[in-house]
């Protein structure tokens, strides 16, 4: 598990910022060249980093790191390309199957055929791009900066002087963005130090077998947070964490990068995670993930629930990413710590699937909004940290499920309903959700259930379920939401 600590360069002087700017710049061209020479086909990579080295007067090892990160970079374009073409390839499958499904309809919507055409026609261009790609052992061309910073620069304002400041504004935060470079920390005796090899050798033997650089170093601050009551680290001690990686000797990356006149340090380690604490005999929480708040479910061994809980903040929906990322992190160590209290695993939605198939337009608008994998990842995060047992299971029919199945059983919102059907699928791995007695009979009384189907697979059976009682209710003006209530009505029509 990959964790980045975050820190600030002290006490940077003018010509302290003049190396650092210098050196930048060289790391930034030995990526872009090294990538342009990778993708070209050059297959001599020890040739390349000596070539890169000499060019910019800089350690073998820093040339090293630049054609490191360049082959990591291809590796993860060309797999994007896979993933892409995938991704497109299922949309496509699931919109062709509705639109055959639309076309022989007894009742045709001309309207709603014009507009999956009109998708399809959309997603076999998509599925095409990727697959060309992939065809070809290629990938689109790469920006480094970003491509929405390079096409600010061709925005032209009519005044000639606010023009070129715009240009000369520009220029430094393309520059910022475009160049960084691998460092290496070291601690002092009261401090932090980042420790940087200059692009100059030491002075002594010119013939020596392995030559050695003059050194740079600067104070550097790790982002924390003391209590001045008691002494304790606030959230996660990075200092010390970063201690004890440099105490075993375990590989780390340091990153440097100039944002706003400032140097910001991004020191990425490898955390262990702790043993696990939990015991599969005291149960398991099911998550049920929603924009604004997370529903809980303690389920016993024997599948009944035990506890329920809301844990959100509303301001979630609609705050800056900066806050979205503070709230996120405390909802997280709250759910895992409700869990841990009770000795239970996490039973979280695995939402790797949510973009694989085609969703609605209202859907994407939510996840645009919000980011449900953002959640979910810290949640997996801080129950790798607390010694707490995570499962992962797919989310289909579960809020279906709950909503039909186990809220008028308990009477609870359909929210932790769905997180006792995510308990029970994950921790206690059901198979399968039987539907109830009295809403089957129901089912049976309208000709619309398939005792086959069912057997084979339950989940067919849910979605005929939604499908008929969507429509039922709507024949009375009502939504899905108003099932609960309008429940002993319609099994006594």
């Amino acid at each position: 598990m990959k964790t980045t600590i975050f820190g600030v360069l002290l006490d940077v002087t003018p010509d302290q910022d003049t190396v650092l700017r210098r050196l930048m710049r060289k790391h930034g061209f030995m990526l872009r060249f090294a990538f342009q020479r990778l993708v070209g086909g050059l297959q001599n990579i020890g040739g390349l980093e000596r070539h890169c080295a000499s060019e910019t007067e800089l350690p073998l090892r820093y040339a090293k790191d630049a054609v490191q990160e360049a082959q990591g970079l291809i590796r993860a374009r060309h797999q994007a390309m896979k993933e892409g073409r995938d991704l497109w390839t299922q949309r496509v499958k699931k919109t062709r199957e509705r639109l055959t499904a639309l076309r022989a309809s007894s009742h045709p919507n001309a309207r709603r055929i014009t507009e999956q055409e009109r998708k399809l026609t959309h997603q076999e261009a998509q599925q095409a791009f990727y697959q060309q790609h992939v065809d070809a052992g290629t990938f689109p061309p790469v920006v480094f900066g970003t491509k929405e910073r390079w096409l600010d620069r061709f925005k032209v304002l009519d005044d000639p002087v606010a023009e070129r400041e715009r240009q000369q504004a520009w220029r430094e935060a393309w520059d910022e963005s475009r160049n960084g470079r691998p460092l290496r920390v070291r601690a002092g005796a009261d401090h932090w130090i980042l420790e940087i090899a200059l692009d100059c050798l030491k002075p002594g033997k010119p013939d020596a077998k392995v030559p050695r650089y003059e050194k740079l170093e600067i104070p550097l601050y790790i982002a924390r947070k003391v209590s001045k009551k008691t002494g304790q680290v606030h959230g996660r001690d990075y200092e010390g964490l970063l201690r004890r990686v440099l105490a075993s000797g375990d590989p780390y990356q340091v990153e440097i990068l100039r944002r706003q006149g400032r140097y910001q340090v991004r020191v990425t380690v490898e955390e262990v995670p702790a043993p696990i604490q939990t015991d599969p005999r005291h149960g398991w929480v099911g998550v049920d993930t929603n924009s604004t708040f997370l529903a809980l479910c303690h389920v016993q061994p024997d599948g009944n629930p035990h506890a329920f809980a809301t844990i959100g903040d509303p301001r979630l929906f609609d705050v800056r990413s900066t806050q979205r990322d503070a709230l996120v992190g405390r909802l997280a160590v709250e759910t895992v710590q409700w869990a841990k209290a009770r000795g239970a695993g996490l039973v979280v939605e695995d939402l790797q699937c949510i973009h694989d198939r085609d969703v609605s337009a209202q859907f994407n608008r939510v996840t645009h909004q919000f980011n449900y994998r953002a959640l979910l990842t810290a949640v997996e995060r801080q129950a790798a940290r607390e010694g707490v047992a995570l499962r992962k299971v797919k989310p289909a029919y579960t809020s279906i499920i709950g909503r039909f199945k186990y809220q008028p059983q308990y009477g609870i919102s359909v929210h932790h309903a769905a997180a006792l059907v995510i308990g029970r699928r994950g921790g206690l791995k059901v198979r399968r959700e039987n539907v109830p007695k009295a809403l089957r009979l129901w089912m049976q009384d309208r000709d619309q259930w398939n005792d086959p189907t069912y057997r084979k697979n339950d989940w067919s059976a849910w979605a005929r379920i939604k499908r008929i009682m969507t429509q039922t209710l709507a024949s009375h003006h009502q939504y899905l939401s108003a099932w609960l209530g309008y429940r002993k009505t319609l099994f006594s029509e």
